[in-house]
Formats: structure tokens, C-alpha cells, sequence
């Protein structure tokens, strides 16, 4: 296709200049044939290229579904079976999705918007588009459990304004390369699918064109590994080098759409059978590069997003390619990643029910239908539980809703997380949530402190290829929620700076692959060390968590050791103490991000009220220490600076050992006052009704 239009130009070009001067026109005929060859031969190179992706021999049950509609995700049979079931055990999550799609019969398609109308923080993205790929497949679900005339007039309606885009993502290089693309070719797969027989020949043939030159496009940027006619531009090269992102949710959301697009057409077109190919590869590395503690390091809500298409390519692989992909520890255990980083349910609100740790707002995306899978497969009752929480009003998806009618399975008996450990450490992302209970109104922490990508990409993966772009710089960062809200903060979906974080800054320099809109991982992959969580323990009065934060900064500044300890003497009582060594005298900085903006000063301890809470950060070893409160600005992607609250604890010097003391109570309580005593290498900490004692040199902490 962009053959064809580089061609059709220069003809148009050389026609004028053959009236000018022939001389004129037999150069430019000469560059023409070197155009036209130069291309064929890169058309004749992808094409070889896709050769070795051909699904060799054939899976048989891909085989036996030649000529065949429905097939992706839906059945004949399971259709039938739906119907009943629509009315009976689904009838909720039915007229979930019913309703949905009757709001689309009632909008219509969205008219195209040009490059930088688009919503959301990159306008040149039209991520606009990703809802008409959405509701599409909302569409041709309501067409075929029901069989209503209003549904499959709107799908195709919807079908052809989706196909009459001038740009799937923006303008030139951006066009069709990316999400808005793979939502698109998902939806437009599933209506050419779902509603074959019925479809009007003129908009078969249109939306059966447009999917094979719209994937053959994604298809050749995933094959030659970059975007090739924009490779001058680091930044945006950055940005959509997706193609080996094996633990970035672009390449998992590309390769599901573009594997929806080729299995409804893979009997009509050739070619398709090598698109199925090379999606199964990329996913099948990315399966091998989890870990197994089903943690996300781009936070809960890209989770949500990554999980969703990684669960239909599954579902669609078992199904069509006879490959499972199901006996999986990291999916066998990520519903405990939703469940841990979920706020106590009592404190939820639409906004607000999840730690934003990542590239991740206070919200989950699209959980619930995710969780239902989980259930459904896993037979997790506590996924169950959580999806039902979800369901019942907090974050219903404004999204996938049909998703639900698939992957509900009511026989799986929901199971609350009370019998579940107040901790969990994620041992291969390294992230430990501990909390007080699950009595929905507890107080929880969550601490990071491992690789990048966790410890098993790390290893295995030859290199980052953007996978990071979502991580933050903030090995050793701490967040801690308490009396129904944020006391302790992250700063949300923002630029990668480590001063935004709870942790440690040397010389006012922050962690490795910080200062950019994403992270950059490439210098961390090559090290073989990582920071790391040392030691994990947890009892009824006291949790102990232990991170070695020293390998996720520059060697250039001179850190030899930053161990933290976190002691959390529950409820409402939390001491983080530091062992800090640099190889000469610096400035060595600890920052503490409290959620509320105002400061007031208590002595030498700094107070924040809140909504239900009084927050009090008490530095307990200020000898030699500058202690201030001072606001400061994040950056956002979008360039947007937010207000951010900060108590600062500075000291020059080659060592330090520092505590400091977070304690909370009731609006109108008084925090508890912690008092310590230094002997040596052990120190004690006075928390009120309890001592707590901690051996800097063995790690050992105990609570009396």
C-alpha cells in the first residue's frame, strides 16, 4: 500500500515535469524504476520473512474450522449455550452488556477526528479509536445472542465508519501501527466473524479488505523490528518499538488484535496464516519471560489492560492453535497482585481503590471481567469475590462487558480474603503489601524494591526493548494507606523522577533511568545485580521487610550501601530506618511525599490532616540532620506540574543511619509518640504499649 502511493505520487510528479524538459522526465523515470524495484525487493523480504512464521503443519483444530462462523472466542454451540444462559445464571452480566450496546445503537459511530483531536495525554495517538474497536465487538455480541436486526445494522454501521478513517493512530508514520490499530482489527475481526452469514456482501468485502491491509501494515512493522521510515527519530522510535517489548501491554494488545483480524480471514487470505504465526511467537516468549508472582510492573491499571488481551490470545490459542498456555505460575497467581494492591474495600470509590504504584492511576481499568477469567480457570474463589466486589458498582468497566458473558463461571463459589496472610511479597517483582487485616477498614503499606522488569525478564531477556517505559526510578519507595486514605503518596502516572518518590537522593541525583517521560532500563539490564527485597517477616503485632535499594542507582554516585527497614507495629505505627554508606562525603537526601498539602509543625514533628486521619512523619534522629516541609512540583507526562508535599531530611556525609517515625490516628486522636534508644549496633523503639527492637548488623527485629 505505501508502495503504491509513493509510486503514484512520483507518476504524478513526473508527468509535469514531462512537459517541461525530458531531460527531466527520463530521470525521473530512472528514479522510479530504482523506486519501484527498491520497494518490491522490501515487500519480497517481508514476505520471506513471514514465510517462517507459517503455522507448520496446520493446527488441527484451526483446520477444522475452514469455512466455518463463529469461531474466535464463539461457537455455534456456545452461542446456543449462552442463550440460555442469558437468561438464567448471566442475566446480569447480559443485560450488563445489553446495555452497553444498545447506548451504541443509539450514539452511532463517531466521526473521524484528525491527528491531535484524540483524547487522552497523546492526541497524535487517537486513542479515541480504541472505543470503536471496543464497542464493535459489543455489537456483534448483542447480534448474536439475539439476532436483533437494530444490532448487526449498528455493527456494520460502526464496521464501515471504522473502516472509512483516513488514520488508525495519526497521521503518516503513526497510522496503524499501534493501539488504536489493534482495537480496531480486533473489532472489526469479531464482526466479520461473529456476524458472517448475515453481513451484506458490499460490507464483507470492505471490512475483509480493510483488515488485510491494515494488519498487513502492523504486521510489517513487527516483522522488520522497527518502524523503518521513521527510525531517524529516537524519541518516537522509543515510543512505538513495541515489537519486542515482550513485558510492555502495547505488544500484548497488538498481537491479540492483529491475531483476531488473521483467524477471520486466515481461509480467504494466505498470507494471514503467517500473522497468526508471528503473534503466537511473541506472546509464547512473553509467557516464558513472566515470572511466577504474577506481579506487574507497570501498576494495577495497565495490568487491567495487559492481562485482558494477554486472557483473550489464550483463550483463542487453547481454542484454534492447540497451544495452552494456561499452566502458567504468573497467571496462576495474579489475581493475588489485584487483590493485594487493592485498597481496603471499605474506603472504595469509583476514583480510588487501588495503589497507584507504575504508570497507574488510583482506579483499576477493567478488572472485573479479568478477575472472572482468573475464577473461571483457576478456580479462585477470592478472584471470584474480588470480581464481584468490582461488579457491584465501584469500577464497573465502561468497556469489554461481553467479555463477562464468556468467562463468568457462577459454579465457582466466591470466597473472601480473610483466611488470606495479611502480607505478601511478590518475590519476583519484589513488592510486599502487608496490612493489618481485611476487615475493609485496615491500614496497608505497599513497598517496591526489586528489578525493573522483576528478577526472571532481568535474566532471561536479552535486553529491556521498552519494555520499562511504565517503571518508575523507585527502588526502596514506600506507600501507606491508613484511616480510609492516602497518607503516605506516590505521584501517579507521571515523568520518571526518583524525587518524587519516597526514597533516597544522592547529590540531588535520583535512580538509574530516571528524568524522561518513560524509563529507560537499557543500563540496568546489563548489571547482573538488582536491587532486591532481603528479608520478609510478618506476626500478628509486628511485619519486617528488609530492601537492598544500592544496585538501582548510578555507580557514578558513589553508593555503597542503602538498606531499608520497614517495621510496621500494626495498625497505625510504621518506622522506617536507613543505613545509608557512600564512598565519600555527599549530600545525602530522604524524602517523605504525605497526600495532604499543608504542613504544620509540632515541634520536631510535622502533622497532616486529613479527611478522617491526623498524619505525623517524626524524624527520630535529627542530630545533624536538615529537616524542612516544603512543596515541591511533579511532572506529569502531559507536561502538567501538580503540587507535591515534601518533608526532606538531608545530611552530608559518607554514613547514615536514620529513623524515621509515620503514626496516624482518628481525626481528633493523638498519633502515637516513638521515642528511641541507640545501643551500638541494636535500637530500640518505644511505640506506646509496645517495644520494638532492631539489629542493624543481623537484621533482626523483634517486638515485645
Amino acid at each position: 500500500m505505501l508502495k503504491t502511493k509513493l509510486i503514484d505520487c512520483f507518476k504524478k510528479n513526473s508527468s509535469i515535469c514531462y512537459r517541461q524538459n525530458s531531460a527531466i522526465v527520463l530521470i525521473s523515470l530512472i528514479i522510479l524504476m530504482v523506486l519501484s524495484t527498491a520497494l518490491q525487493a522490501d515487500d519480497t523480504l517481508l514476505q520471506e520473512r513471514l514465510e517462517n512464521y507459517r503455522l507448520t503443519p496446520m493446527p488441527a483444530s484451526l483446520t477444522k474450522m475452514r469455512n466455518v462462523h463463529p469461531r474466535i472466542l464463539l461457537t455455534k454451540g456456545k452461542v446456543t449455550e449462552l442463550k440460555t444462559l442469558m437468561k438464567s445464571s448471566h442475566k446480569a452480566v447480559w443485560e450488563e452488556t445489553q446495555r452497553q450496546a444498545d447506548r451504541a445503537v443509539k450514539d452511532g459511530p463517531p466521526e473521524y477526528k484528525g491527528n491531535g483531536d484524540g483524547v487522552g495525554r497523546w492526541g497524535f495517538e487517537q486513542l479515541w479509536q480504541r472505543n470503536v474497536g471496543n464497542t464493535m465487538g459489543t455489537l456483534a455480541m448483542a447480534w448474536a445472542l439475539t439476532e436483533d436486526r437494530k444490532y448487526l445494522d449498528s455493527a456494520s454501521a460502526w464496521a464501515r465508519a471504522s473502516c472509512g478513517y483516513k488514520s488508525w493512530g495519526g497521521l503518516g508514520w503513526a497510522d496503524g501501527v499501534d493501539l488504536a490499530a489493534s482495537h480496531q482489527l480486533l473489532g472489526l475481526g469479531l464482526i466479520y466473524d461473529w456476524c458472517y452469514d448475515a453481513l451484506e456482501n458490499e460490507t464483507k468485502t470492505l471490512i475483509r479488505e480493510t483488515l488485510v491491509g491494515r494488519t498487513r501494515t502492523m504486521v510489517n512493522t513487527t516483522v522488520t523490528d522497527e518502524i523503518w521510515w521513521h527510525r531517524a527519530d529516537s524519541a518516537t522510535r522509543i515510543w512505538y518499538q513495541w515489537q519486542n517489548a515482550y513485558m510492555q501491554n502495547h505488544l500484548w494488545v497488538n498481537m491479540c488484535g492483529v491475531t483476531v483480524a488473521a483467524l477471520a480471514i486466515f481461509d480467504e487470505v494466505d498470507e494471514a496464516e503467517g500473522w497468526i504465526g508471528i503473534s503466537l511467537e511473541k506472546i509464547s516468549t512473553t509467557m516464558n519471560a513472566l515470572g511466577d508472582d504474577g506481579a506487574s510492573h507497570e501498576g494495577v491499571g495497565y495490568w487491567d489492560y495487559g492481562v485482558e488481551n494477554l486472557l483473550k490470545f489464550m483463550n483463542i490459542s487453547r481454542d484454534l492453535l492447540d497451544v495452552d498456555m494456561f499452566d502458567n505460575d504468573w497467571f496462576r497467581n495474579t489475581s493475588k497482585y489485584r487483590m493485594y494492591l487493592s485498597l481496603p474495600v471499605n474506603s472504595w470509590t469509583s476514583r480510588s481503590n487501588a495503589i497507584d504504584i507504575g504508570d497507574c492511576s488510583r482506579s483499576s481499568w477493567y478488572s472485573d471481567y479479568n478477575l472472572r477469567a482468573l475464577a473461571k480457570e483457576y478456580a479462585d474463589g477470592h478472584a471470584q469475590w474480588l470480581a464481584n466486589r468490582v461488579d457491584d458498582g465501584m469500577e464497573n468497566s465502561p468497556r469489554n462487558r461481553w467479555l463477562n458473558m464468556l468467562w463468568y463461571e457462577p459454579s465457582v463459589t466466591a470466597k473472601t480474603p480473610g483466611d488470606l496472610p495479611s502480607l505478601h511479597h511478590f518475590s519476583d517483582m519484589d513488592i510486599v503489601s502487608a496490612r493489618s487485616g481485611w476487615s475493609g477498614d485496615e491500614s496497608m503499606l505497599v513497598f517496591k524494591c526489586g528489578p525493573y522488569l522483576g528478577h526472571k525478564a532481568v535474566r532471561e531477556l536479552p535486553y529491556d526493548a521498552a519494555s520499562a517505559q511504565h517503571v518508575h526510578p523507585d527502588a526502596g519507595n514506600l506507600i501507606v494507606f491508613g484511616g480510609g486514605e492516602f497518607l503516605l503518596r506516590d505521584d501517579g502516572y507521571s515523568c520518571k523522577w526518583t524525587d518524587q518518590h519516597n526514597t533516597l537522593l544522592i547529590d540531588g541525583q535520583g535512580q538509574t533511568g530516571e528524568g524522561g517521560i518513560f524509563f529507560d532500563g537499557s543500563e540496568l539490564h546489563g548489571r547482573k545485580n538488582q536491587p532486591h527485597i532481603v528479608k520478609v517477616t510478618s506476626s500478628p503485632k509486628l511485619d519486617h521487610i528488609i530492601g537492598d535499594a544500592t544496585d538501582a542507582y548510578p555507580e557514578a554516585l558513589g553508593l555503597k550501601q542503602f538498606t531499608r527497614h520497614i517495621l510496621f507495629v500494626k495498625p497505625d505505627v510504621l518506622i522506617v530506618a536507613d543505613d545509608i554508606v557512600v564512598d565519600k562525603p555527599r549530600l545525602l537526601e530522604l524524602r517523605f511525599h504525605p497526600e495532604q498539602q499543608k504542613t504544620v509543625q509540632n515541634g520536631e514533628s510535622f502533622q497532616f490532616h486529613g479527611r478522617n486521619t491526623l498524619f505525623q512523619i517524626d524524624p527520630l534522629t535529627p542530630s545533624g540532620v536538615n529537616v524542612r516541609a516544603e512543596m515541591m512540583t511533579a511532572e506529569h507526562d502531559s507536561g502538567r506540574l501538580a503540587p507535591l508535599n515534601s518533608v526532606r531530611l538531608s545530611k552530608n556525609g559518607r554514613k547514615w543511619r536514620n529513623a524515621t517515625a509515620l503514626t496516624w490516628s482518628e481525626k481528633g486522636g493523638s498519633p502515637v509518640n516513638i521515642k528511641v534508644r541507640e545501643d551500638g549496633d541494636v535500637w530500640t523503639f518505644e511505640t506506646g504499649s509496645s517495644t520494638v527492637t532492631l539489629n542493624w548488623v543481623t537484621g533482626e527485629a523483634g517486638i515485645e
